[in-house]
């Protein structure tokens, strides 16, 4: 017989849609991590002490050096480089954190990034009202370095409109283009 883990919170995304879990989250000053599941793929949302600090959505296939390379932002060669630091160091630091030491990209195009990431992760579940979701509390986000602390009214807010917008005259706001 397979056990199924014990979650703190678990339900249907129809009676609990991502932005009242989210919200719940925040006013409990939770640290934790929820997790949605619908057709549409997989979400992990992290929470601490109530703050959204890490998202990944369900269509980011791009690694984070990846990411930075596609963009002009770092060279090919210093992220892999940086990617075979933790092979020899497991428990060091993050590609991310590795870069910015060895001066190969700016702190703030880091953040200004992963930001970027954590709001297209949200923007692409605010929405789902079929599927599942499971809270499991005290998680963290151990493997990221870097912890944002985002705005989650003011997030929730611009995904709502771009959503709205949306609905009303295609799908480009919802790609974050205007």
């Amino acid at each position: 017989m397979t056990r199924r883990r014990a979650y703190e919170l678990q339900g249907d995304l129809r009676c609990f849609p991502p932005p009242v879990l989210f919200q719940m989250m925040a006013l409990g000053n939770l640290d934790g991590l929820v997790v949605l599941r619908s057709a549409a793929g997989a979400s992990e949302v992290y929470f601490q002490g109530g703050k959204l600090v890490f998202a990944r959505g369900p269509g980011q296939k791009r690694t984070l050096g990846e990411e930075l390379a596609r963009r002009g932002l770092l060279d090919r060669s210093a992220c892999e480089a940086a990617a075979r630091e933790p092979d020899r160091n497991p428990q060091g630091p993050r590609i991310g954190a590795i870069l910015v030491q060895r001066g190969a990209i700016r702190r703030e195009d880091l953040e200004a990034l992963m930001r970027e990431r954590i709001k297209e992760a949200i923007c692409a579940v605010v929405d789902w009202r079929e599927g599942r979701f499971t809270f499991e509390a005290g998680v963290h986000p151990d493997e990221e370095d870097i912890l944002l602390d985002v705005q989650l009214e003011s997030l929730l807010l611009e995904c709502m409109t771009r959503l709205d917008d949306a609905r009303r005259g295609g799908t480009d706001a919802l790609e974050g283009r205007t």
